[in-house]
């Protein structure tokens, strides 16, 4: 096969198994073998994350008699993932021509950018901050940088901008008229942060009960649980006139009920589960007493109340619940933006 004669192909994804597709390319036709390359990419069927890319080098033989090549058992097989692609690719694009250590760094990455700033002597916190924040590989520079002060303030700038960023659209979409709790719950995926410091993550699977799954299941440092249910930003009967006052409505019981069923569950089911974490998967949980958290509703969506009307009919009824608590949507990201704002304010006097 000549230079200029490449066959190459495209494969389809299969997302509902997280396989977003594959590329391939023949490196040798030859007269006893066949030589293919293949780059595939896998991820989140539900996120559309890419999580991993693969390089796989094959080489096949012809079958005994035939003309055709057996493609269904490789003579040889050997495959990369992710850096050791770049890696791969370095070298043989002649990067590693002479002897010593080397660290790859993409030209669109943060590193790229903190080492241009170095190199021009424009190195102010706060810009670099700014310049940081729009780049998805921020962690990996979080370990040198926060060496020095002022590199770590650079860092808490850069992650407080990402997180304004996150926050301003989770903001416009629980005003949205069709936003739905499936919608919201995708975007607060991965930002425990939006809870209160006290979390340190998620639980490492969503169904800790054998009858219950429960949309944001936090973990907090000593191990203990609390469980956020979830539920769509525009209900129009979040309150209602009951007489001469105002109540919750019926969606807010409803959740509430959904809630302390969870609860009882996690009681009755938590010390034996507790065990079996452990044993089985290694993590360790505190499931005795646990608490809870309603997030429903959004005053943008209840034409015919105030939100002071909204907030002292929903603090009324949180005044009377032991184990669970109701927020709306507005409550809970006018919480996280005083946080940061906090932040900020720490930064600015430092």
């Amino acid at each position: 096969m000549s230079t200029d004669e490449v066959n190459a192909w495209v494969l389809p994804a299969r997302e509902e198994e997280g396989h977003f597709g594959a590329r391939s390319v023949a490196i040798k036709n030859g007269q006893r073998v066949y030589k293919q390359a293949t780059i595939s990419v896998f991820g989140s069927p539900s996120s559309g994350e890419i999580k991993k890319e693969e390089l796989r080098l094959e080489s096949f033989e012809r079958k005994p008699g035939s003309n055709e090549f057996d493609f269904e058992n490789p003579k040889s097989r050997w495959h990369c993932e992710n850096e050791e692609i770049e890696r791969l690719a370095s070298f043989l694009a002649g990067t590693f021509n002479t002897a010593g250590r080397y660290r790859l760094i993409d030209a669109a990455s943060a590193s790229a950018t903190i080492l241009s700033l170095l190199d021009s002597g424009d190195l102010d916190p706060g810009a670099l901050g700014e310049t940081l924040a729009g780049h998805a590989d921020l962690t990996s520079v979080v370990t040198a940088l926060t060496a020095s002060a002022s590199g770590l303030n650079a860092v808490e700038a850069a992650v407080i901008a990402r997180r304004r960023s996150v926050l301003a659209n989770l903001k416009l979409k629980a005003t949205e008229p069709r936003t739905t709790e499936r919608d919201m719950q995708s975007a607060l995926e991965g930002h425990t942060w939006i809870f209160g410091g006290q979390y340190i993550g998620i639980a490492h699977r969503r169904n800790l009960t054998m009858l219950d799954e429960y949309d944001i299941p936090l973990v907090e440092a000593n191990g203990a649980l609390h469980i956020v249910e979830l539920k769509g930003p525009n209900i129009k009967d979040l309150i209602k006139k009951h007489r001469n006052h105002q109540v919750v409505g019926n969606d807010v019981h409803l959740a509430v009920g959904q809630l302390i069923n969870y609860l009882k569950q996690l009681d009755q089911q938590g010390a034996a589960m507790e065990q079996a974490f452990r044993n089985e998967h290694g993590v360790e949980y505190d499931m005795s007493r646990l608490c809870g958290t309603v997030v429903i509703g959004h005053s943008r969506h209840v034409p015919d109340f105030a939100r002071k009307q909204i907030d002292q009919t929903i603090r009324t009824f949180n005044s009377h619940l032991s184990r669970v608590q109701v927020l709306t949507y507005e409550d809970l990201l006018d919480r996280a933006e005083m946080a940061l704002r906090f932040e900020e304010d720490s930064l600015d006097s430092a």
